[in-house]
């Protein structure tokens, strides 16, 4: 069975699709076949490429995603709500694990949080934990207040392969900016990679991808 990573974040706009994207050509540069895969997006109104769009310009295995997009800019479960569709994403945990057969690696991001509702009884970790990741990366932004949000949800998801940090660079630095990532890495024990504020397929992004596949022994 190949290696599945799971891409999840302290919140939503913190950059996952950012290193996502960044993390998948890292991973195929060498020729592997590595697939990227959201099963759920809201936001999805047709004014731009989607999130699964940039994965699947940045991976190098093809196939069709089974998906749920949602168009409004709001938590999934309250944007199923709004057009009266279930949730169910047990079918994509089922295509997940048929990607990990047929390739050399699978890259799953989730929608928002790491505890985002996805329906009215389950979290975005329920499908974390249902998809048996190798790795889960967690993404943060490198500013005041990544301490508390990365620590809160190691706390908070215990039974989940937390294994590495992934701090973005934000829009406007603050006096913790480039502090944060030796911070973790004491308090909490998790190697921390921070990616900076440039194309995924720059050499800077690329650079950060290789790091954190080194942090995480991805191959």
């Amino acid at each position: 069975m190949s290696s599945l990573v799971v891409i999840a974040g302290t919140g939503t706009g913190v950059g996952k699709t950012h290193v996502s994207c960044a993390l998948l050509r890292g991973w195929g540069a060498g020729g592997a076949a590595v697939s990227g895969y959201k099963p759920v997006e809201s936001g999805v109104d047709g004014s731009g490429p989607t999130d699964q769009d940039l994965l699947d310009a940045a991976a190098t295995f093809h196939v069709k995603h089974p998906r749920l997009e949602l168009r409004a800019a709001v938590s999934p479960h309250l944007a199923a709500r709004d057009e009266g569709v279930r949730l169910d994403w047990r079918p994509c945990v089922e295509h997940a694990v048929a990607l990990r057969a047929a390739c050399a690696g699978v890259l799953v991001e989730l929608a928002g949080g790491l505890f985002t509702p996805l329906t009215d009884t389950t979290r975005n970790a329920d499908l974390a934990l249902a998809l048996h990741p190798t790795t889960l990366v967690l993404v943060a932004v490198d500013r005041l207040g990544v301490l508390h949000d990365v620590d809160v949800c190691l706390r908070a998801a215990p039974d989940l392969r937390i294994r590495a940090i992934a701090l973005t660079a934000p829009a406007a630095p603050d006096a913790s900016t480039g502090r944060n990532a030796d911070e973790l890495t004491r308090l909490l024990g998790r190697p921390v990679v921070t990616f900076p504020r440039a194309d995924p397929a720059a050499p800077a992004s690329i650079a950060a991808a290789q790091q954190l596949m080194t942090a995480v022994r991805l191959r």
